[in-house]
């Protein structure tokens, strides 16, 4: 077959071409660190990378829920930890108080120190963080608890996820934690309930109604002692699944570096590679176009 000169310039121009498309190609990933630009230039990895990023973003869903429900169950313990030690110092009160050596005045000064203690339980099982109470369950913009002491929220949970698929609950219930259940005193000890019965013991100067108290308070504060424990529980739980998010997440990282960024060293060196080819071309094309019919004559 007869190559003509015409053919011969028509491959160098292609060649060129060829060699310019990469040099452009090499420059933008050495300017952008990226191995692609568009999802046509690698339509595999730029699935996989799709799907990596939704992962990771995925795990930084499950870290912020993480942090909010720790938040929330640190808060939960320190209003339990306060309410036990009001239960504490109420039993000291009532274990002074169930004496028949203790005479009106005293009685009247355990009296108002008892309903202030009352308060302090109310008030703890008001707890709010960032605006909502969080022994209200779903009802958590108002008081879950009156001024009596009265139950007004409800007793859901509130699950967040913290792993693909698994949800842990950041709440614990005002009316098992304070009032026993709902109603008052159907799944555990009324706490409420125990303040007013020795209030009502004080004012009626009755040591025996006091003393009935005290296995009460006993079990008051077991039933707070016993929610702390759940609640540190899931406390673990979240340090544990924060750990594995973050190792999930850095070889998420690792993957996703691999697949999409440039190897600065192999992208300049091929850089200088084609930029040499391009060259030889250019002077190769030069030398084509300096060929004359003498030259096919000889």
């Amino acid at each position: 077959m007869r190559v003509t000169q015409n053919t011969t310039a028509n491959l160098v121009l292609n060649n060129l071409q060829v060699i310019r498309e990469r040099q452009e190609q090499l420059q933008q990933q050495s300017s952008t660190g990226a191995k692609i630009s568009a999802p046509g230039d690698d339509p595999v990895n730029t699935q996989q990378i799709l799907h990596l990023k939704s992962l990771t973003a995925a795990g930084e869903q499950y870290a912020r829920n993480i942090t909010n429900g720790t938040s929330l169950l640190t808060m939960a313990d320190s209003a339990m930890a306060g309410m036990g030690d009001v239960l504490s110092r109420a039993k000291e009160l009532a274990v002074a108080m169930s004496s028949d050596t203790n005479n009106a005045d005293s009685r009247t000064a355990a009296v108002n120190e008892l309903q202030q203690l009352k308060g302090q339980i109310i008030t703890l099982g008001n707890t709010q963080l960032n605006g909502k109470y969080i022994f209200g369950g779903f009802k958590n913009d108002t008081p879950p608890f009156d001024a009596a002491g009265n139950f007004t929220g409800t007793n859901d949970d509130i699950n967040i996820e913290i792993e693909r698929g698994t949800f842990l609950p950041v709440n614990y219930a005002g009316d098992k934690l304070v009032n026993g259940g709902t109603p008052a005193g159907s799944s555990g000890t009324d706490i409420i309930k125990i303040f007013d019965n020795l209030v009502t013991a004080l004012n009626a100067g009755s040591t025996s109604a006091v003393q009935a108290e005290l296995p009460n308070l006993d079990s008051a504060m077991s039933q707070v002692l016993a929610a702390r424990s759940d609640v540190g529980a899931r406390m673990n739980r979240l340090d544990g699944s924060s750990q594995v998010n973050d190792n999930t997440k850095l070889s998420l990282t690792k993957i996703l570096s691999n697949i999409q960024d440039v190897d600065y060293m192999q992208v300049i060196s091929d850089l200088s590679k084609q930029q040499t080819a391009y060259q030889a071309a250019i002077a190769a094309s030069a030398k084509i176009s300096q060929v004359t019919l003498l030259d096919y004559l000889r």
